[in-house]
């Protein structure tokens, strides 16, 4: 090393490769426990999910949508197929097994679950319409009863209403079906190269075990931020227990050894979370962040609500308005919200195109329509907050005095039943807290809030689970809250934390394979 006559430093060849060498050891360094974690991820994912880490899971429904936007279509034929047809020779390899798996459950034939359709009719004036009969699956006069995607009700019998012929075609092309894979897109735009190379034999059992392992690692990563940026004062052994509590002591175990199109929504929602919860920290990085946060919104649409999470945190910076400037203010946000916009109109126009409403993306048309929940009270109301309540917080095991002596609800038992470690979360430590930990704190809170009502008032329970699973979405915030609650992981807390992860195994070996323990 050599001085220069300005005073500055100049390396020499030899010295600038040792500077080299050590920054490589340091990081080789720091990212040998992520990567150690990472893998011991793989290893505790795999291993209960080893019958089926082999093969696709029977719900292909992100592949099916997958390939359909590689053709450039928005809608998809695959729910016109037949169990046990034979292979078309301009079908993509592994269709037909796809089908013939989706449509057995175990010996039991099944149909297409979770695919929207709605019916195309051209009545005898020559109009068109587009809409499901809700109460088609019901006698008498209202089984006719139409309702258009824009919302109109009509009255169509199909013996008397229905045009004979249509374009020179036999009359069964003047009803026609229209058939879409229901469910935000981005885990299909994920798996778009996958797709392209395995076509409909992708693994996305093995795909999600992979995610599940990353989540681990990603949860650690977020703890000893925290820890580095001074909302948490943990210790590095305690950011790694904490990890493996997320990972393997909540929900997040069952969910991501099941694989399947709505637990693989839910991992890579926490992937995605995850990583919007460690950039938007202080509101350092508003635009990953924000497109982040834009991923995860078109993953699982509830996650948009944890912009709170950041929005709290720009217009009141260590829990005081005057913090930061106006000017700052406008910049952070923004470019905080430049991705989001974007993504939010693309998904707009997307569900435009699909279901003539921006804001539909599919559900209110499963089973064509005729879902009672759904036809009666629309996909959010108040109607369903108890049940919705039971399954996050008060369910519990039912117990018997005879084999196998206790049974689980298949809406899943409560929250703090899965974890009780998340019990912690009641009586944090206080002491010492200043006023910017008291407002992080409130900020959490209110995060979580904002992301649980839109499944609180959701018309579905999580049906079938172990635990509740729309939990995922906010647990994110609940760790962080963990990491900064004071309390020791003193050995009474170790033997809790290794109870929940009992549970979770318990949970993860057990759902859908012993179904005399489930009610």
């Amino acid at each position: 090393m050599h001085d220069q006559d300005d005073g500055a430093l100049v390396l020499t060849q030899d010295e600038t490769t040792v500077v080299a060498g050590g920054r490589r050891e340091t990081f080789l360094r720091r990212a040998r426990l992520p990567l150690l974690l990472f893998l011991a991820g793989l290893v505790g994912f795999a291993l209960p999910a080893w019958d089926r880490i082999l093969e696709p899971s029977p719900h292909f429904h992100f592949v099916d949508l997958a390939h359909s936007f590689l053709q450039g279509r928005l809608d998809t034929d695959t729910p016109r197929r037949r169990r046990g047809a034979i292979a078309r020779p301009d079908d993509p390899p592994g269709l037909q097994a796809a089908v013939d798996r989706h449509l057995m459950d175990g010996d039991r034939p099944t149909g297409f679950n979770d695919w929207a359709s709605y019916r195309i009719l051209t009545l005898t004036g020559g109009e068109e319409v587009r809409g499901v009969f809700p109460w088609k699956d019901e006698r008498g006069s209202r089984a006719n009863h139409f309702r258009t995607l824009g919302g109109d009700e009509m009255v169509i019998d199909l013996n008397v209403d229905l045009a004979r012929v249509c374009e020179e075609n036999p009359r069964r092309s003047c009803d026609r079906t229209r058939y879409f894979v229901s469910f935000p897109p981005f885990p299909a735009v994920v798996m778009l190269p996958l797709v392209m190379i395995w076509n409909y034999h992708l693994n996305d059992v093995l795909l999600t075990v992979v995610l599940a392992a990353l989540n681990l690692t990603l949860m650690f990563l977020l703890l000893e931020t925290l820890r580095a940026r001074g909302w948490s004062a943990r210790s590095r052994r305690d950011n790694v227990l904490l990890a493996l509590l997320f990972a393997f002591g909540t929900v997040h175990y069952f969910s991501a050894v099941r694989g399947e199109v709505w637990f693989t929504a839910l991992i890579l929602g926490v992937t995605l979370h995850t990583g919007y919860v460690w950039a938007a920290l202080d509101t350092r990085r508003p635009l990953v962040a924000g497109a982040l946060l834009a991923a995860a919104m078109a993953t699982r649409t509830p996650l948009a609500f944890g912009a709170v999470f950041f929005g709290l945190q720009l217009c009141f910076p260590g829990g005081s308005f005057k913090n930061s400037s106006l000017s700052h203010k406008l910049k952070q946000g923004t470019l905080f919200a430049l991705p989001l916009v974007a993504v939010g109109v693309a998904l707009m126009l997307y569900n435009q195109a699909r279901f003539e409403s921006p804001f539909e993306f599919g559900h209110r048309y499963l089973l064509e329509g005729t879902r009672a929940s759904i036809r009666d009270h629309g996909l959010f109301s108040w109607h369903f907050l108890n049940q919705n309540l039971s399954a996050a917080i008060t369910n519990m095991p039912r117990l018997s005095n005879v084999p196998p002596f206790f049974q689980i609800t298949r809406h899943g038992l409560g929250i703090f039943v899965v974890t009780p470690f998340f019990l912690y979360l009641l009586w944090p430590e206080r002491t010492g807290w200043d006023r910017t930990a008291r407002f992080r704190h409130l900020v959490l809170w209110i995060s979580v809030a904002c992301v649980a009502v839109p499944a609180l008032l959701y018309q579905n329970t999580g049906w079938e689970q172990f635990g509740y699973r729309f939990s995922l979405d906010w647990t994110p915030y609940m760790m962080v809250l963990l990491a900064m609650g004071r309390r020791k992981l003193t050995r009474g807390a170790l033997v809790v934390l290794a109870l929940s992860v009992a549970i979770n195994l318990f949970g993860a070996i057990t759902f859908t394979r012993f179904p005399a323990l489930y009610y």
